[in-house]
């Protein structure tokens, strides 16, 4: 029962609550401007948040969560060949740049920031299972994959950040030729 009212609560507030921020920006956002475009009492809301902060880390922890499976659906797509991947990497996340930039906005605030981050603790775990099943697929061990992925997330902030094409195109291709090379894979 409270799986299903979990999932409400995510189909009925969280998916539109990010819809709403990537739109009109956080500092342009209040509660009572969510609920209204959600048709719903901002009374309500507070059954299922503890206060205005944990509604807007919520909401894009919900996000984070949307966009990174996303990306790495993106990434089973392509594994068996890497090199589309790698190419396309960009492109991948240019679909997604507002939603990254509110990402970037809390995760860095001083007033959502703290607290944001021991929230998407648990996106760790996330990403260990993402690196256990690639690493089957791959057929290497988990452990060569981790800076992988982890320099993935750094080559993505640096590129939303940056918008720098052609140093993140050279990151992917050292990222890309350092993986081959430890995989002993060759194009």
């Amino acid at each position: 029962m409270r799986v299903q009212a979990i999932k409400d609560v995510e189909k009925e507030f969280l998916e539109p609550s990010f819809t709403y921020l990537v739109q009109n920006g956080l500092e342009n956002t209040s509660v009572r401007d969510l609920c209204k475009a959600m048709e719903i009492s901002s009374g309500s809301i507070y059954y299922w948040f503890e206060d205005k902060d944990d509604i807007y880390i919520s909401t894009v922890k919900y996000g984070i969560g949307k966009v990174a499976g996303s990306l790495f659906s993106t990434l089973f797509e392509k594994i068996h060949n890497p090199k589309m991947f790698f190419d396309t990497y960009l492109e991948e996340i240019d679909k997604y740049k507002m939603e990254l930039r509110l990402v970037f906005q809390v995760t860095t605030s001083p007033v959502y920031g703290p607290r944001m981050r021991e929230k998407a603790e648990d996106f760790k775990e996330v990403y260990n299972k993402y690196i256990t099943e690639l690493s089957s697929i791959l057929k290497c061990k988990p452990e060569t994959l981790v800076p992988v992925i982890y320099m993935l997330i750094s080559i993505l902030v640096d590129y939303v950040v940056w918008e720098d094409y052609e140093v993140s195109k050279l990151q992917l291709e050292s990222l890309y030729e350092m993986l081959m090379s430890k995989l002993k894979i060759t194009d």
